[in-house]
């Protein structure tokens, strides 16, 4: 198997939806559009902010199926078939091959955890078959499973036993931790980091591209960040970094509803968070807007 390399922003993708929360497959091609007009160097289709546990496997299928077709080659297209079942995992992951995705990605169990490494293994490898050959990432967000799990342990046992197993999209603030499993992994694997806020210091530890939610709307300021790391410029890559950390503060005061409230702000509308995520009103709306320009980020913004 041969791993694709990304480098750069991989952007967490979005899953449309109309105002009764139906998914909206329409509105895929506009944010496919939007993503090949900001060289993203990938799409990440159906994780957590395309919210994949509130979604039907039909509807995961037609949401994979939508943004392949849109993709056309002329993107990578990452799709995450994580499930607390490793079948329906295995389904998806056949499904998404079969579609024509880039790269696959399977995310830990979540509700009966996996107690050890070995178990997780086990629970990945079970859905690695399934990929017909493509790349398997897995999905490390223990923030949101509760699996934190040592990682390293974790890629030490997929190399050996697993040829198609590609890396890990690590969202985790364990820098040491991804340095370790990237230099075990060495041309082997790749680490992609997920923190879209600890994104500098990824690059520091070796991190070629990041996955991330606030990619989608925000690529100027961590395109910055790259551009100057890369040249050496750390104060502006810091400067850079401040102004991610301003913005995603700002999102966090009006919850997980504003990830597409802002991206209604950079032009593009994907429609309402599905329940049990609530909406904002105008009036919050229009207040998380001003906000975002009292703190400098107008010139940022798509």
């Amino acid at each position: 198997m041969t791993t694709r390399i990304f480098k750069g922003l991989v952007a967490a993708s979005y899953t449309p939806m109309h105002e009764d929360e139906s998914i909206a497959p329409e509105v895929i091609a506009p944010l496919v559009d939007y993503a090949v007009r900001q060289r993203f160097a990938g799409l990440f289709a159906i994780g957590s902010t395309g919210e994949f546990p509130s979604l039907t496997m039909q509807e995961r299928k037609t949401v994979a199926e939508v943004y392949i077709r849109e993709a056309a080659g002329r993107i990578p297209v990452i799709v995450n078939v994580g499930s607390c079942s490793f079948r329906e995992s295995a389904e998806l992951a056949a499904h998404a091959a079969a579609a024509g995705a880039d790269a696959i990605c399977a995310i830990a169990p979540f509700y009966f955890r996996p107690e050890t490494v070995r178990d997780l293994a086990e629970f990945i490898k079970r859905i690695a078959p399934a990929c017909d050959g493509r790349p398997l990432y897995l999905y490390h967000a223990p923030g949101i499973t509760g699996v934190n799990l040592p990682m390293s342990e974790f890629v030490k046992i997929m190399l050996d036993e697993v040829p198609n197993f590609a890396g890990i999209k690590f969202t985790n603030e364990n820098l040491c931790e991804f340095e370790r499993c990237a230099a075990l992994g060495k041309n082997r694997i790749q680490m992609m980091f997920g923190r879209d806020e600890m994104l500098l210091g990824a690059l520091a530890m070796g991190a070629q591209a990041g996955v991330g939610t606030t990619f989608n709307y925000l690529p100027k300021i961590y395109r910055g960040v790259i551009d100057a790391f890369e040249a050496g410029e750390m104060e502006k890559a810091r400067s850079f970094m401040e102004l991610s950390h301003r913005a995603v503060a700002i999102s966090a005061r009006y919850g997980l509803a504003s990830i597409k409230v802002f991206m209604k702000f950079a032009g593009i509308d994907a429609g309402p968070m599905r329940s049990p995520v609530g909406r904002l009103s105008a009036e919050q709306e229009n207040r998380f807007r001003r906000e975002l320009s009292l703190a400098g980020l107008d010139g940022y913004i798509g």
